[in-house]
């Protein structure tokens, strides 16, 4: 038995020297300046191997469905994580929330997905799929051809041909398949699909959220004028910190809950949220902040004060 002691005794001792270089690790960063952003790093490198393991040298026997959706939901996930980390540690730092929006509207629409029938569900990403492809193709047919024009040079051919008929026949399938299913023809609201999967109120508060951001939003800019009564400066610098908290925290929030939705799938990720580290970063992040009662607001009290 001593060879059976000596493997667990170099188990025990590997196990020790990692935790000891994360506690080393974590003591590093709450000593040092923002803090959020670089717990958010550990993450983002963390999961990466991981995501590997799920999204590298996938067999594409079966086509493309649910399994397929779900691993690129897990990639774009992590890719909008490392985004806005990488956002936050720029001049743009106010720009880094806008990748909330993908990471909202992919976990809402995972989790609805992965609730139907397997068949049904493979037959609507197929469809959908298909029907906003062709709607690619008629975005761009409609628009370069006056792009060019605008440039003063003649629109080449952009090699589609017709492909009206194709595009009105795949809506009328997909309308078909969502009204067979008690969807209207239309498909269910980004909305609907949270209430089936009881998420309401994130669809609420990330929908708005992330809106804030992407859309024409008169708060937003208001909140980047400064000044006096003689002079304002424009500029999203005074809220700055605001915006990367916000996607620091939340963005971590997703990305774990889109983990959350699809680990059952991937060993990879059970793996990874298992482990310590992933736990104490996770911690840090989420539970450090509303345990001090500063989990990031949208909008402050102070502002309300400001004429």
């Amino acid at each position: 038995m001593t060879g059976v002691d000596a493997g667990a005794d170099r188990q025990a001792r590997s196990q020790a020297e990692a935790e000891s270089v994360l506690l080393a690790d974590v003591s590093d960063v709450l000593r040092g300046e923002r803090t959020l952003w670089r717990a958010t790093e550990r993450i983002v490198s963390l999961a990466a191997p991981h995501v590997d393991a799920v999204c590298l040298g996938v067999p594409l026997t079966a086509g493309f469905n649910v399994d397929i959706v779900s691993r690129t939901v897990v990639r774009r996930a992590h890719d909008a994580l490392a985004a806005i980390t990488a956002a936050v540690d720029s001049p743009a730092r106010a720009s880094a929330r806008v990748h909330l929006r993908a990471m909202a509207e992919d976990l809402f629409f995972m989790k609805w997905l992965i609730g139907l029938d397997e068949a049904v569900a493979t037959e609507y990403v197929r469809q959908r799929a298909r029907v906003e492809a062709l709607q690619a193709i008629k975005a761009q047919q409609d628009f370069l051809p006056l792009a060019y024009k605008q440039l003063n040079v003649d629109s080449p051919d952009l090699g589609f041909g017709d492909f009206s008929d194709a595009l009105t026949q795949a809506r009328d399938e997909l309308a078909e398949l969502c009204q067979a299913q008690g969807w209207g023809r239309r498909g269910p609201s980004v909305k609907k699909m949270d209430e089936s999967g009881d998420l309401l109120h994130e669809y609420e508060f990330f929908y708005h959220l992330s809106s804030k951001s992407v859309h024409a939003n008169l708060h937003e800019m208001a909140r980047m004028t400064w000044g006096t009564d003689h002079a304002v400066n424009i500029s999203s610098n005074p809220f700055e910190g605001v915006h990367a908290d916000l996607a620091n925290v939340y963005g971590t929030w997703l990305f774990d809950k889109i983990l959350e939705a699809v680990a059952d799938r991937f060993e990879p990720l059970q793996t990874l949220m298992g482990c310590q580290a992933y736990g104490v970063w996770l911690a840090l992040i989420l539970v450090g902040a509303a345990s001090q009662g500063r989990l990031p607001l949208m909008i402050h009290p102070e502002e309300l004060r400001i004429r």
